[in-house]
């Protein structure tokens, strides 16, 4: 198998702690050798959009999606930069059949605007898109119906390993209809072609509790939490952060938890996978120095030797 031209690099995680900023950061994934970036939202840190599509090509790095943007002008930016993925999202609210049905026909809807600007819509799962269908537990997952109901000329998925595992999804559950085939690489053989990207994320762990598997916990995001009045960003302590920061330590050294990342690849590259993005949430574990740099090129030459 080879990994030519695919191992791309999700500048998100590694900004928020990267204090030199996202120009600094890209040169960092390109010294390492990444082949590409996804991006969130239109950040350039003020550079004009035709010079910071130069400055990727100096640094041999190009954009296959964007996470975080969604109106005609943001479009236009993704398209500048050469971008052919941008991602929708589903509220975690939706979990009856008929929610989530109906929420599949608006997921529809925004695959069909985002053709009409040249851009497929691409579906990111956190935890919660793994979790059961209410009333159809230990049956069907939310996901399955994501992949059932959205058209697959509208809507493609980028698949995040490491949040769906933690949700459980890459057992052999004896109740689940992929039982016996392999967790996430069947999803992946179900569902030919549905998965252009794969988001790259180890897991050491199955959750125990629901609480454990919120994108946000809701212990630390609870209500009445003050919000920047201008961005309506929630404002967080430092201890808070850390918290924020600590839930995430499921997020391990790839090769080194629970996915099986071969079976994974085969099957991604069976059906036409075009990256492997690469996130790290989680730096502190056996193997690193507790830096993003270090945890991104040690997460390079993992992908490189698949």
């Amino acid at each position: 198998m080879t990994m030519k031209d695919k191992v791309y690099a999700q500048v998100y995680s590694m900004i928020r702690t990267f204090p030199e900023g996202l120009l600094k950061a890209l040169e960092l994934f390109s010294r390492v050798g990444y082949d590409g970036v996804e991006l969130v939202g239109c950040n350039t840190e003020g550079m004009p959009v035709n010079e910071f599509c130069q400055y990727l090509k100096e640094l041999h790095l190009a954009v296959r999606s964007v996470h975080s943007i969604g109106n005609v002008k943001d479009m236009d930016f993704a398209n500048a930069i050469g971008a052919r993925y941008m991602t929708v999202a589903l509220d975690p609210a939706h979990q009856t059949r008929k929610a989530l049905e109906a929420a599949c026909r608006e997921l529809n809807e925004q695959g069909r605007f985002y053709r009409s600007h040249g851009l497929k819509a691409v579906l990111h799962n956190h935890a919660d898109e793994f979790r059961w269908v209410k009333g159809e537990e230990g049956k069907t997952r939310i996901y399955d119906i994501l992949l059932a109901q959205t058209d697959p000329e509208l809507v493609s998925f980028e698949l995040d390993a490491g949040w769906a595992a933690l949700a459980g999804a890459d057992l052999l559950d004896p109740a689940s209809p992929q039982s016996g085939s392999g967790g996430l690489a069947a999803y992946i053989r179900s569902n030919p072609g549905r998965f252009p990207l794969i988001h790259v994320k180890e897991c050491t762990r199955v959750a125990a509790t629901p609480e454990e598997t919120e994108h946000f916990p809701s212990r630390i995001f609870r209500d009445g939490l003050e919000r920047d009045p201008k961005t309506g960003v929630p404002i967080l302590t430092e201890a808070m952060k850390q918290e924020l920061y600590e839930s995430r330590s499921w997020n391990g050294a790839l090769g080194q938890g629970i996915i099986d990342w071969h079976a994974l690849a085969a099957a991604a590259e069976a059906q036409g996978c075009e990256a492997y993005v690469n996130e790290r949430e989680y730096y502190h574990y056996e193997g690193s120095d507790g830096t993003n740099a270090c945890c991104v090129q040690l997460d390079y030459d993992f992908l490189r030797s698949l």
